[in-house]
């Protein structure tokens, strides 16, 4: 494990700024803007390079990404609210950081670990809005503003002046902190939206958004994709019971889908607020700004709903860095690198000067924010395994993807139950090739890689 006893002090004297690791220059310490969205799969942006509906506009978003760095292979390692939260705050697997359930606090020497705790530790002031969907206990010593709450809040809020919409009331509340912050003390803010999730209530100056837009449905969504799944996902299936819930007609359907993008609407609005705020305040030169969201959702495709399952709908998610002083030639880029939900922080770690602790299970980004060769990875683990229990059951699976091939496998049945997809080709994962003896190489593979993983992570 790295040791940053020398950075923190160091760091501590000088608050503002630090060494050039490379150049000896004194740099400036930038901010941090992390804005979380709530169940935003990665095709649900105007900026994506096939939106889910075209009528669907996020031009604040887009405007962020038209400065940053656009990775369309974003994914999360644990599709479910609290656990990824847990994975983005840490840089590690749910097998590693140990948070597998709902409102459960982290263990000590697991937050200590956190980038907020480890920027605070370096001088930074540190806050953080909105729906954590961790246990709080320990939140004080990390945190300077913790406004925030572990269980999923409310789509609105009683103020002084009536009912405010959450996303308009974390960009109210941005502002106040911002306007707090002071030139002589970094800060980093995180904001973590409900928008789009469930029970999907937009602003109301979004309610007749897509009024007369008709929402075809999903390729996917057919009985013959659902037949063709594997029976440990048809006999325990909560994502089953979410399809019907959302889609027992029409009607419903159609409400589900479009109060859903609406608040995918209130939501661009609440960012393009906040990076306003950034603006307005002259903070804007040196903050980094960091937009993804904590899983995807699936929209009828497999016959399901929800998210939990390792399909593409459920764990690609948009992922958009902006840093400032990015060269102009990558103002707008779109990279096509594996990144991941557990590379936010040691992204943000190295951007701060601070030393990546040897815990974190992710990897810097930043290269790639300055147009550097990197090796990037070529493929990653990902797991949801005893984070729910309910009477309607999720299966536990975990998987690898690579940028080629997907290999899942339901665990803790008997017997474990194997499914192979050609990704690259199989965008749609339509075609299980886990059995048929042409791929028996690759599927050999694949679950090679998936043994390495297990033991590297999941055995902590």
């Amino acid at each position: 494990m790295r040791d940053s006893k020398f950075s923190s002090n160091l760091l501590f004297l000088f608050p503002m700024i630090f060494l050039g690791a490379c150049t000896g220059k004194i740099v400036k310490r930038p901010n941090f803007l992390i804005l979380i969205a709530d169940d935003q799969r990665w095709d649900q942006l105007s900026c994506a390079d096939q939106p889910i509906i075209p009528e669907l506009k996020t031009p604040n978003i887009d405007k962020l990404a038209g400065r940053g760095v656009y990775f369309r292979n974003a994914f999360v390692t644990s599709p479910v609210c609290a656990v990824s939260r847990a994975s983005i705050m840490t840089g590690r697997y749910a097998s590693t950081h140990k948070m597998n359930h709902f409102n459960t606090p982290f263990a000590p020497d697991v937050i200590a670990k956190t980038f907020p705790a480890l920027l605070h530790d370096n001088g930074y002031t540190t806050a953080i809005l909105g729906k954590w969907g961790i246990g709080t206990e320990g939140t004080a010593g990390i945190f300077d503003l913790f406004n925030a709450w572990a269980d999923q809040g409310s789509y609105f809020h009683d103020t002084d002046s009536g009912k405010v919409h959450n996303e308009e009331w974390l960009a109210i509340k941005a502002r106040e902190f911002l306007k707090s912050s002071t030139t002589d003390k970094p800060f980093c803010l995180t904001v973590c939206f409900k928008s789009p999730h469930h029970p999907y209530q937009p602003d109301p100056r979004d309610k007749d958004l897509f009024k007369d837009v008709i929402i075809p449905k999903r390729a996917m969504d057919t009985p013959e994709s659902y037949q063709a799944l594997s029976p440990a996902v048809m006999e325990k299936s909560l994502n089953r019971w979410c399809y019907f819930d959302e889609r027992k007609d029409s009607a419903t359907k159609e409400n589900f889908e479009k109060n859903f993008l609406r608040c995918v609407a209130s939501l661009d609005r609440a960012v393009g607020n906040v990076v306003q705020s950034l603006q307005d305040l002259k903070l804007d030169k040196n903050t980094v700004i960091i937009y993804l969201s904590d899983n995807g959702y699936m929209w009828g495709e497999h016959g399901l709903g929800g998210k939990w399952l390792l399909y593409e709908e459920s764990i690609r998610v948009p992922l958009i860095i902006y840093e400032p002083g990015i060269p102009a030639k990558l103002n707008g880029v779109k990279l096509d690198e594996l990144a991941l939900n557990i590379d936010i922080a040691p992204t943000i770690l190295d951007l701060a000067g601070i030393p990546v602790p040897d815990v974190m299970d992710g990897m810097s980004l930043s290269p790639f924010l300055r147009g550097k060769d990197a090796p990037g990875r070529t493929d990653f683990f990902m797991e949801h395994v005893e984070v729910i229990k309910v009477e309607t059951p999720i299966p536990d699976s975990r998987g690898v993807r690579s940028k080629e091939w997907k290999y899942l496998r339901y665990v803790n049945i008997e017997p474990e139950v194997e499914e192979l997809y050609h990704i690259s080709l199989d965008t749609q994962e339509s075609t299980n090739l886990a059995k048929d003896p042409k791929y028996k190489g690759i599927r050999d593979q694949m679950a090679g890689r998936y043994d390495y993983f297990l033991n590297k992570f999941s055995k902590h």
